[in-house]
């Protein structure tokens, strides 16, 4: 049984974590499941610096991120109909985001044990970003977009933005907030160049960090 606390917030141990890293193995392939473990620790990484006292529910969401993704289309929007989701255009044409959106609910009904709302929030989230994103989201965000088996020249050079940034800088969250301008700069870039469709969510995410950092710079 789940134990949460007043604000409902699911809380998680390390042998909690340990547990769901098991689980997750049945619903990824193999390197799937090494590239999540990767995520799990970048993820934990990142919560030292931003969120100490949520590292194993950020471990829990970027084990769980990547649930559904090696679901075909066809399964997908099976997903799709058994939750009631709605594709948005965007979506529609960008078939690669539908595993952040099943994965939430699929991981909301596969997982009530090691989930809650901020935690599949995380999953939901990780692949196009939202306006008004929380530092939760930008962590699970970021962990998959940075995490070192990662060896895309995109993800290498947020990676070494990021690092090279958050020992130097007394203000970690501009750090954060500069570097996923940077990841959703490129991500935006490489569909441009590809002729890709741009989801409405990653323009909105953009525009969210590079005005809160104006507004912080007032």
């Amino acid at each position: 049984m789940c134990i949460r606390d007043r604000k409902d917030k699911i809380i998680l141990s390390k042998e909690n974590i340990e547990t769901l890293a098991e689980l997750v193995k049945p619903y990824l392939t193999e390197k799937r499941y090494e590239h999540t473990l990767s995520v799990k620790r970048e993820a934990e990484r990142l919560g030292e610096i931003f969120l100490p006292d949520e590292v194993n529910r950020l471990a829990a969401s970027a084990l769980l991120h990547d649930i559904t993704k090696k679901a075909d289309a066809k399964k997908q929007l099976q997903y799709c109909e058994e939750f009631g989701i709605i594709i948005g255009k965007d979506e529609l044409y960008s078939p690669a985001v539908f595993h952040a959106i099943t994965g939430a609910e699929v991981a909301k009904r596969d997982f009530p044990d090691y989930t809650d709302d901020e935690i599949i929030s995380g999953v939901r989230w990780h692949t196009t970003g939202r306006d008004g994103m929380t530092v939760f989201e930008s962590i699970i965000f970021l962990a998959d977009f940075i995490e070192e088996t990662r060896t895309f020249d995109d993800c290498v050079a947020v990676r070494k933005y990021f690092y090279d940034h958050i020992s130097s800088c007394a203000d970690k969250l501009k750090v954060l907030r500069e570097t996923m301008v940077y990841a959703f700069d490129l991500t935006v870039k490489g569909l441009v160049d590809d002729g890709g469709i741009i989801d409405g969510h990653t323009v909105a995410a953009r525009n969210f960090f590079i005005i809160s950092g104006k507004q912080n710079q007032d």
